[in-house]
């Protein structure tokens, strides 16, 4: 049977085959004094308090590595463009960022807040060929008064866009109206896109004259 050995300081257990302490690495049989064994105590509690914050550290900010994960995910995700803004990569886009040219894909709901972003060389729905800002009164317009600011504003500028007027296009546009609730936050942005009403489109309709 091992006989095994307390330590005069920590007063740790310890092998036999133990020529120092495993704690506190004082000599086998050597004696210690209150103070050394005082001040030894000490030491190892400021250790570990210097340590512990380490583990708490990883447990509190564990959203860290999934915030970035989240982020990258995102960004692969979203749409990418140019240097000159066009659209690269397909990928979401908040349909607020649209500009005049990006070629999109869309759901038929309603309320829409995001868009499949598409280089107009791919297979797409939507053409945004303008977009115009209200300038009446800052009170939510009725659909009539929407109605006729669109007219007023995108029938123009798809015959310029395409080069063709609207009338004589075989092609067709679509608005996008900002919701009240956007409205009430200060969005009065006017968004208008062609379309194919016959089929899909798979490049640019600027200057398609048809």
């Amino acid at each position: 049977m091992s006989e095994r050995w307390v330590c005069k300081r920590c007063f740790a257990d310890n092998e036999e085959t133990d020529a120092v302490c495993r704690h506190c690495n004082l000599i086998r049989g050597a004696e210690s004094t209150p103070d050394d064994s005082a001040s030894w105590a000490a030491g190892a509690e400021t250790a570990k308090a210097e340590t512990a914050p380490g583990w708490r550290r990883w447990v509190r900010f564990w959203w860290v590595p999934a915030l970035v994960i989240f982020l990258v995910v995102g960004y692969l995700a979203s749409a990418k463009r140019d240097d000159g803004g066009a659209i690269t990569a397909a990928g979401s886009l908040p349909i607020e960022d649209l500009r005049i040219g990006d070629c999109f894909n869309s759901d038929e709901s309603d309320e829409i807040s995001s868009v499949d972003a598409r280089p107009c060389g791919e297979a797409h729905q939507f053409e945004m060929f303008h977009v115009a800002t209200w300038d009446g009164s800052s009170t939510y317009p009725t659909e009539e008064a929407m109605s006729n600011f669109v007219l007023e504003t995108c029938v123009p500028a798809f015959g310029t866009y395409v080069g063709t007027s609207y009338q004589a296009s075989e092609l067709d546009f679509v608005p996008f109206y900002p919701v009240e609730e956007g409205w009430d936050s200060g969005i009065r942005t006017f968004q208008c896109a062609i379309y194919d009403p016959g089929a899909g489109l798979t490049e640019s309709q600027r200057g398609a004259a048809r």
